[in-house]
């Protein structure tokens, strides 16, 4: 049976669980690492992309990113077209302009099935409506993204339709460092009675404006760099391990000062050389540490989720991939994983499928299901 975390430990009085093994060298990203991470990206030809519509209101709060409508999975049938000054993100010029084609064509030669950030978040929030999950002030949101700020604009839009706020648990490359205790201490946060817990988690990656897979353009900055550093510099870590006998691989690692690092070093290894050998390696690098940060998702939920998470309260787990592009293009989200789960952690419904019907058009509604509020006007 699956331990719970008790109150003790949530308030730190409980001894410490012991930590994971990780190796002592480690790779601090630099551009001297992470230089040649992109060396087997490719370019496509360009094309057009519709990608936004006029924004919603939802409940009584107009969402950040406008709604994202096409007929089809094809994210490139017509011209963008953009409402200015309402509901529009301020970090980024979210449809003001034309989306980068070069970057849409990337992203669904790389990552097909991606949706655009939006999309993603209001076909989320209805899908959970349906199955009966209570979305908005009564629920609690915890995320588990990396550090890197592009990865900030998703966070935000979460929060808008999850009550506000959020749990961080994530770290470096998106990893759930925050562990059990996290977990813990999330789970007696939520909402009760009638709550919901969602959890969404993913590594993520760049597509720069000129088509690279593993770089982005960054504000201020003259040119694209590495996204994810920590993924490229884990990499790196990786590509020197498989060159080792596997007597010379590892010892434990002691100092704190990049402990997150090398962990994600040691999880990604696994999986080293089916990046290595894959034909754009910088697009198979996240679908790895997805696999990996999928992996501990599930340990710390069966662990920490039994007798924390409040009775009859909804628990949804949602794993994927963040996709980071320049101004003027939207950011994308690839689903990977959507499930209703028990308060004890079981599994009670797959709604993968269901997120990410290419046929399901009750997101690009005007009005969501019992709301009652008018849309934005153009």
């Amino acid at each position: 049976m699956a331990a719970s975390v008790s109150a003790a430990e949530l308030e730190g009085s409980a001894t410490p669980r012991e930590g994971p093994t990780v190796p002592t060298k480690t790779p601090i990203t630099n551009a001297a690492d992470v230089a040649g991470c992109d060396s087997a990206a490719t370019r496509t030809p360009t094309y057009l992309s519709p990608l936004f519509v006029t924004p919603l209101k939802y409940k009584d709060k107009p969402f950040t990113e406008p709604n994202t409508a096409h007929s089809d999975r094809s994210l490139h049938d017509h011209h963008a077209t953009a409402v200015p000054g309402e509901g529009w993100s301020n970090d980024k010029t979210r449809g003001r302009e034309s989306a980068n084609p070069t970057v849409v064509a990337m992203v669904e030669q790389q990552f097909p099935g991606a949706l655009a950030e939006g999309e993603f978040i209001d076909k989320l929030v209805i899908l959970l409506e349906q199955n009966n999950v209570v979305v908005g002030d009564n629920s609690l949101l915890a995320t588990s993204f990396c550090c890197d700020e592009v990865n900030r604009s998703l966070d935000s839009k979460l929060c808008e339709a999850f009550g506000g706020q959020n749990f961080s648990m994530g770290g470096l490359a998106g990893f759930p460092f925050g562990g059990v205790t996290s977990f813990g201490a999330f789970s007696h946060h939520i909402p009760k009675p009638g709550g919901s817990a969602v959890v969404v988690y993913a590594p993520h990656v760049g597509v720069d404006s000129t088509g690279v897979v593993g770089k982005v353009d960054r504000r201020g900055m003259p040119a694209s760099g590495a996204c994810c550093g920590s993924a490229c510099a884990a990499l790196n870590f990786c590509k020197e391990q498989l060159e080792k006998d596997q007597a010379e691989q590892f010892t434990p690692q002691v100092d704190f000062l990049d402990a997150q690092q090398a962990w994600v070093g040691q999880a990604l290894l696994p999986h080293g050389k089916e990046v290595v050998d894959a034909s754009n390696p910088m697009a198979q690098l996240p679908r790895a540490l997805y696999t990996a940060q999928k992996e501990a998702m599930h340990k710390i939920i069966t662990a920490a989720a039994p007798g924390n998470v409040p009775e009859n309260t909804p628990l949804v787990l949602v794993g994927g991939i963040q996709i980071n592009t320049p101004t003027g293009t939207p950011d994308f989200f690839l689903p990977l994983q959507c499930e209703l789960r028990s308060p004890a952690g079981e599994v009670q419904a797959d709604l993968l499928a269901e997120l990410t019907d290419p046929n399901d058009t009750k997101w690009m509604s005007p009005e969501r299901p019992n709301d009652t509020s008018e849309t934005i006007s153009g």
